[in-house]
């Protein structure tokens, strides 16, 4: 776990340090692209979900899940400060096999395979600010009402004759996000950087053994393109 975070802060790091190498060498008057596309691709660090195994003494827990997706703005007002509206989803996944150890089954293990889809889709107002008067680089953020569908399933087998046991649930909720990131100017219609996103909603897991909530942080590697 720990060797997949640092590995995610080493690539970051150096994509962000080649841009600001790239983009230093040049300078640019605007940024009014009618329309912008976001690509993000990252993880989020959800505050609990797991959900319960039958023995009542395992859980699998599946709270960091990697996602992609991307995010679309509006005409910008504004010249170095400009603001909008914008519309984003991610895709979150996540796959996993577990042995534990079954009570019943003589000191045996049985084995679960799981798996986790989460989309969510958001949208709200943005604003954006270039911090030189070349356009470089900028900050951005955003926030608003957030939509999720979440698909959990397991399949549990037994190493003895006890039939095998599938637990699946689909759940839709709603919440808020917020967002926020920076990022440097490749070319005329290019940026890279990073960026963060909190979200708050209310999807219930409790038929599976889950949460009734999820609180989660993500980051993210983007690419912005003015369209």
């Amino acid at each position: 776990m720990h060797a997949k975070k640092y590995i995610f802060a080493g690539l970051a790091a150096l994509l962000v340090t080649s841009a600001a190498q790239a983009s230093q060498y040049h300078t640019y008057d605007t940024w009014d692209h009618n329309y912008t596309v976001q690509a993000l691709l990252g993880a989020v660090q959800f505050e609990n979900l797991k959900f319960d195994v039958e023995d009542g003494n395992t859980e699998i827990d599946v709270s960091l899940l990697p996602q992609l997706g991307a995010a679309w703005g509006t005409i910008p007002k504004g010249d170095r400060f400009q603001y909008g509206l914008e519309c984003s989803f991610l895709l979150g996944f996540r796959f996993d096999n577990l042995n534990y150890l079954y009570l019943g089954g003589g000191g045996a293990y049985a084995s679960i395979s799981t798996s986790m889809w989460m989309f969510d889709l958001a949208g709200g107002p943005y604003a954006s600010l270039f911090l030189d008067k070349n356009r470089k680089v900028r900050l951005y953020a955003g926030g608003g009402p957030l939509m999720v569908y979440a698909d959990y399933r397991s399949d549990t087998q037994y190493p003895d004759s006890t039939p095998d046991v599938d637990n699946h649930e689909s759940v839709f909720g709603i919440g808020l996000y917020a967002r926020a990131g920076f990022e440097f100017r490749l070319y005329e219609q290019g940026m890279l950087g990073l960026g963060a996103r909190g979200t708050w909603s209310n999807v219930d897991f409790s038929e599976v053994g889950g949460s009734s909530e999820l609180t989660g942080i993500a980051a993210f590697i983007s690419f912005t393109a003015g369209l």
